[in-house]
């Protein structure tokens, strides 16, 4: 707030009541919310509102973040909770960011039985509003979710033995992404934050596939992906790089199985990873050509 000259106002009523909710979840939705309004608004105001309201005898919680900074249009509103993506390319070239903040957001909403709804004017500010149960209560509509990339999601195929696939990026919005979309495609998952780390992992889990981000602390992805090739235990394990960066020549001359650039393109990592399903034909050695 205070790195752009913003103010931020509280306005939480008295009698919110108790909740039984993921805290961690909310907490997450609140804070992707407030830094949003704190990105797009300058020496202005941003307010966060919550109070209880009581409809059809059943308890929400409303949480609104309002700020006074840039807002939006109404084309620029349709395509906002889409992942990877920002208002417009513009807003990317300002202000930065993957666009993943308010699709996650969205997600979570959805996750504890709420909703989440946007109302904005141009050059004048922008509202989001949060509604969510006070008591929270598993129901059918979570097995309903989405997949990452907007279609609706089908139920998880059962894990076979040999499926597990290493995640090795340092961005958590990333990697909680793609460890949903391949949980769907019946992939067993496990994820790392820096190059160190998942060189540690491959090495203990031997994974049947490899997915590397390039830019990362500690250990970059180009390093990791030189030490696999010089393992004798892992030189053969397949890695698919997942990068922001157009250095395809130089992953394949280092021995990269496939190369996707971020933003990812759901339907080519769902292409990409069918050759690694156990019981693929062309087996995890296979490249892609």
């Amino acid at each position: 707030m205070a790195k752009k000259g913003n103010t931020l106002v509280l306005d939480l009523a008295d009698d919110l009541g108790i909740a039984h909710t993921d805290q961690t979840k909310l907490r997450q939705c609140l804070i992707n919310l407030l830094s949003n309004a704190a990105k797009f608004t300058e020496n202005g105001q941003i307010t966060l509102s919550a109070v209880q309201e009581g409809i059809a005898g059943s308890t929400s919680l409303v949480f609104r973040v309002t700020d006074t900074g840039i807002g939006m249009s109404p084309e620029q509103q349709a395509k906002l909770f889409e992942r990877f993506t920002q208002a417009d390319a513009s807003t990317t070239r300002r202000f930065g960011g993957t666009g993943l903040g308010l699709a996650i957001t969205r997600a979570f909403a959805t996750m504890l039985g709420g909703q989440i709804d946007v109302a904005s004017r141009e050059g004048e500010g922008t509202t989001f509003t949060i509604r969510i149960p006070a008591q929270y209560r598993e129901t059918a509509t979570e097995t309903r979710e989405e997949a990452p990339d907007g279609s609706p999601a089908q139920p998880a195929a059962t894990p076979k033995t040999g499926d597990r696939v290493l995640i090795i990026d340092d961005d958590p919005a990333t990697r909680d992404l793609l460890t949903r979309f391949l949980e769907k495609e019946g992939f067993r998952v496990a994820s790392a934050a820096d190059g160190r780390e998942g060189l540690e992992l491959a090495r203990s889990l031997r994974p049947r596939v490899i997915l590397l981000d390039v830019t990362m602390p500690r250990m970059d992805g180009w390093s990791v992906l030189r030490a696999l090739r010089a393992d004798p235990d892992l030189g053969a394990t397949p890695v698919i790089m997942v990068t922001v960066l157009d250095e395809q020549s130089l992953a394949f001359s280092l021995g990269a199985t496939d190369y996707l650039h971020k933003p990812i393109e759901w339907g080519h990592l769902k292409e990409a990873m069918e050759r690694f399903k156990a019981g693929a034909s062309d087996g995890p050695g296979a490249r892609r050509r």
